[in-house]
């Protein structure tokens, strides 16, 4: 058991169902925690009081619940069909779930562990960010190209707002004021980009190019530069916001996905499915300076407290 988490990262590990534990002061991994047979981890979220750990398990529809103060997977909740992305909502203890091949959102009471409620969306919802003050829920809807807002307080669709092709994932500036969605691509022809969203007013106010394959997407500390992940080229792209420039190119390993930022804005650590490892990114110096070996296909990053 750790005694605290603050240079903690946790991996989820797709392709042997176990969660990596890597520590940023010697930038190695301590240990796996292994999960049940047939899970395919792909998102993780841990509670406030860093006792349990969630993740989405891909494959056999289920939310794994892990005792972080045993290292112990100890439950598995069964939500939709190829669930993707999931939220925590500390203000009514909910756990909200995209299901990608079901087109809903699971809601999950966080003490009972009962699937309380099903909200249906668009087609393949795959990411989902909660609002500053946790009333609302932003999916993305990858097949139907749209961002659709839920009203939490009633559970019920508050709008539904075209953001170009393929919307994957979602950036957010620290007050949610502002939506960073990514654009993927899924053909050599096609470019993916980034629709930035006002949250307040629910409109779309900029569309920046984003590189070839754009997967995932992280904010500066000073929010003016867009890092963001480039499975095509194997790249971090690095974009200016304030003229919507692309600045430079960081290589790192083949097909980087998940991106997450320190909170001392030291490190960029991103995920390479196809190495099986993390890259760490000097952020002074934006060059990669040490990769830290996982295990099969690294699917996701999780920093807590960041």
């Amino acid at each position: 058991m750790l005694n605290n988490y603050d240079n903690i990262v946790f991996v989820a590990n797709t392709g042997d169902d176990t969660i990596s534990i890597i520590s940023l002061s010697n930038m190695l991994e301590l240990y796996k925690i292994r999960l049940a047979n047939g899970s395919g981890p792909h998102h993780i979220a841990v509670d406030s009081n860093q006792n349990y750990l969630y993740t989405t398990n891909s494959h056999n529809g289920s939310i794994g619940v892990v005792d972080l103060i045993r290292n112990l997977w100890v439950d598995n909740i069964y939500v939709g069909s190829h669930p993707s992305h999931l939220e925590i909502n500390k203000k009514n203890r909910c756990i909200y779930v995209s299901n990608a091949d079901s087109n809903s959102i699971s809601i999950v009471d966080m003490d009972s562990r009962v699937l309380s409620a099903q909200v249906s969306v668009d087609r393949m919802p795959h990411d989902i960010k909660l609002s500053k003050d946790y009333q609302k829920l932003y999916v993305t809807n990858t097949y139907s190209n749209t961002l659709t807002v839920i009203d939490l307080t009633c559970n019920e669709i508050e709008k539904n707002l075209f953001v170009n092709m393929n919307p994957y994932h979602i950036a957010t500036n620290q007050q949610c004021s502002l939506l960073y969605i990514v654009n993927t691509s899924f053909s050599l022809v096609e470019k993916g980009s980034i629709t930035i969203v006002d949250a307040k007013d629910l409109k779309v106010i900029n569309k920046v190019q984003a590189g070839k394959m754009p997967i995932e997407a992280v904010l500066d500390k000073n929010e003016e530069l867009l890092y963001v992940t480039d499975a095509e080229s194997n790249t971090v792209n690095i974009i200016q916001l304030k003229d919507n420039k692309l600045l430079e190119k960081v290589k790192v390993g083949r097909m980087p996905t998940s991106i997450v930022r320190d909170k001392a804005n030291q490190y960029l650590l991103v995920a390479n499915i196809q190495d099986n490892n993390i890259s760490v990114i000097d952020i002074n110096k934006m060059e990669v300076f040490h990769n830290i070996s996982v295990g099969n296909e690294p699917s996701c990053i999780f920093k807590s407290g960041d």
